[in-house]
């Protein structure tokens, strides 16, 4: 009778322990950290992760500013960052403080040159969370970061968060200022939460992007205020994994009225795919010269079955940029090839305060057709003010793709061209100043429905 008693007593032990592991807190000051943003506490921090990882419990940043190079983070473990915490990337290019590693993928993956560098660094690992209503702050002013043509590439500035090939990652609450490259990058990586932080990348120099996602799978942004230098929300795919079943929500981007990049994009890089996006609630601005919306299959993507709805745009470029071509980009054992973009849906989008006089730009290239494209509810109010309509419109000419390259066409709201079917319902399209042009032109399109 008594063992049998202890037979049932033992499994409780186990939960009882398991639970307390999980409630468990790794203050980073009880394991040396001294927080007063002069002292490097890397070693510190790091012994803290070490001790968490893989118990489910919180490594606790409290009041203080935290000095620190790259801190490699584990499975089963949440960084919880108080209000009154600031991280700090340490200004120091020396490889002790950013080690690069490539990343080591599934597939063979074009981003491994990129992003060598970071400071928060996920590799192969599951079941974290980064949270708190505290700040990391990347310093990325630091003299050697800010010279983008003298490094080259983006593999030698520290991103604030990188994680490749993870699962269960979840980012919410936190503030991220000043990266020194794109702000955070997810990699060939599932079930990915992004929630109500704020990135803040200063008007510093070319790609600090606010998000990246890269070839990622179940993913969810949400209640986010993104100010960008560079691309506000970007999803990109550098090998055959792709991105799919992805749900972006009522964020706010701010793209500072820098010149570079645009709010929201798919593309550039697009080796795999880009498959069943819900995109919603969009507010976006200060675009400058660029576009508000870009989808672009450049390497070979296909993009299927994507949605967007209920944004509003204003002082932008163009609101929205749908380019299908070939840059003979490829990846180790895959031939170059051109994609598709087919099943493209916006519905209820407000733009206002243009910048320039460009139209919205619908275009594949010659023998390869954009599919099935619809607008629905579109209010636009356009720039206008160009008083000739014999504008030639460029082919594609295989350099990095930007909407302003077009110029200004003979439309003043929608060109098309090389597009099987476009749709138009209850669209009001309409200029502030006299303009010469029509509204919409086509070119090499299958069939224009205007109701």
């Amino acid at each position: 009778m008594k063992k049998y008693i202890l037979f049932l007593l033992f499994p409780l032990f186990l939960l009882g322990s398991n639970t307390a592991r999980k409630n468990t807190i790794y203050n980073v000051y009880e394991y040396g950290a001294k927080g007063d943003g002069v002292t490097n506490d890397q070693e510190a921090i790091q012994k803290a992760i070490n001790k968490c990882k893989g118990t489910g419990g919180t490594v606790l940043f409290p009041k203080g500013k935290f000095l620190t190079g790259q801190l490699q983070l584990g499975s089963d473990m949440t960084l919880q960052i108080d209000s009154l915490a600031t991280i700090l990337g340490i200004q120091s290019d020396e490889e002790k403080e950013y080690p690069h590693h490539k990343i080591n993928t599934l597939f063979p993956n074009r981003m491994l040159e990129d992003c060598q560098r970071r400071l928060f660094y996920g590799d192969h690992i599951q079941n974290v969370t980064i949270t708190g209503k505290g700040t990391i702050d990347g310093q990325g002013d630091y003299n050697k970061w800010m010279y983008v043509k003298d490094l080259g590439t983006e593999k030698d500035r520290p991103s604030i968060l990188a994680f490749v090939a993870s699962k269960n990652i979840t980012v919410s609450q936190i503030t991220l200022i000043d990266p020194a490259c794109w702000t955070q990058v997810y990699i060939e990586s599932d079930h990915i939460k992004i929630q109500n932080i704020k990135v803040d990348s200063g008007k510093l120099t070319p790609n600090r992007d606010g998000i990246d996602i890269v070839d990622c799978h179940d993913v969810l942004i949400e209640n986010c205020d993104i100010k960008s230098e560079d691309d506000g929300i970007c999803f990109k795919s550098g090998s055959e994994y792709g991105c799919k079943d992805i749900v972006v929500k009522n964020c706010v981007i701010d793209k500072l009225n820098v010149n570079a990049g645009n709010a929201f994009k798919l593309g550039t890089d697009g080796l795999g795919s880009f498959i069943n996006f819900d995109v919603s609630g969009l507010i976006i601005k200060n675009v400058k010269q660029n576009s508000a919306i870009a989808i672009e299959s450049m390497d070979g993507a296909v993009i299927d079955n994507i949605s967007v709805s209920d944004c509003t745009i204003t002082n932008s470029g163009q609101a929205i940029f749908i380019l299908l071509a070939n840059r003979n980009r490829t990846v180790p054992g895959r031939k170059p090839r051109i994609g598709s973009i087919s099943n493209i849906y916006f519905k209820n989008i407000t733009g206002t305060d243009f910048t320039q006089q460009y139209p919205s730009i619908i275009t594949g290239i010659k023998g390869h057709h954009i599919q099935n494209i619809t607008f629905e509810n579109l209010n636009f109010m356009m720039k206008g003010g160009i008083n000739t309509t014999d504008q030639t419109v460029m082919e594609y000419d295989g350099k990095y793709p930007e909407g302003s390259k077009f110029g200004n066409t003979n439309a003043f709201g929608f060109y098309i061209r090389h597009t099987d079917s476009a749709t138009f319902l209850n669209c009001s399209i309409k200029t502030q100043l006299p303009d010469s042009r029509e509204w919409l032109v086509q070119n090499n399109v299958g069939q224009i429905t205007i109701k």
